[in-house]
């Protein structure tokens, strides 16, 4: 019996695949209404992800640090950064719960931490994968106020509540 149970350990492990990020980013997008849109992106992205013989077995966590968010206007960014408390919760993750493939596309499924607060979402993707790599592209959107944020009000003008987010993470494949 013990055999049989080491034996199937091993070929999980023989075909279980860490995945190396290799570049990507992501981005986000509001706006003040009646004014101008907010466009933040980061490709500082920190990833521990792995899978199995398919792709629906993907897990793993997905970080970035919300100060590496940078609209290109840094009187924005700042006021950002405030918004999002990152002196006292500088990380956003998302942690891969569960992947299905749905038509040709594929929802994942997921916690994300954003403000201390974790929240389930979905996010419609395409995920591509070769010998050597793996592609995921997607979006989502969140509003401010599931994360404790009140949208920020200048003068007559405010910040939407919604927040699209878009994303494309490439992986190599490491045995």
């Amino acid at each position: 019996m013990f055999k049989l149970v080491l034996v199937a350990i091993l070929a999980l492990w023989a075909n279980a695949y860490e995945l190396s990020f290799d570049d990507g980013y992501i981005n986000a997008h509001t706006e003040v209404l009646g004014d101008s849109n907010i466009n933040p992106s980061t490709k500082m992205i920190s990833s521990n992800l792995s899978k199995e013989d398919s792709i629906e077995s993907l897990k793993g966590k997905i970080n970035i640090n919300a100060v590496d968010l940078k609209s290109g206007k840094e009187k924005r960014d700042s006021n950002m950064c405030e918004l999002l408390n990152v002196t006292i919760h500088p990380d956003i993750s998302f942690e891969i719960q569960s992947v299905q493939k749905v038509e040709d596309k594929y929802i994942i499924s997921g916690i994300l931490t954003l403000n201390g607060i974790s929240r389930n979402i979905s996010s419609r993707a395409e995920i591509i994968e070769s010998t050597e790599s793996l592609s995921i592209e997607g979006g989502f959107d969140i509003e401010l106020t599931d994360y404790g944020m009140q949208p920020p009000k200048m003068f007559f003008l405010t910040v939407r509540n919604k927040i699209d987010i878009s994303y494309l993470l490439n992986y190599k494949k490491a045995n």
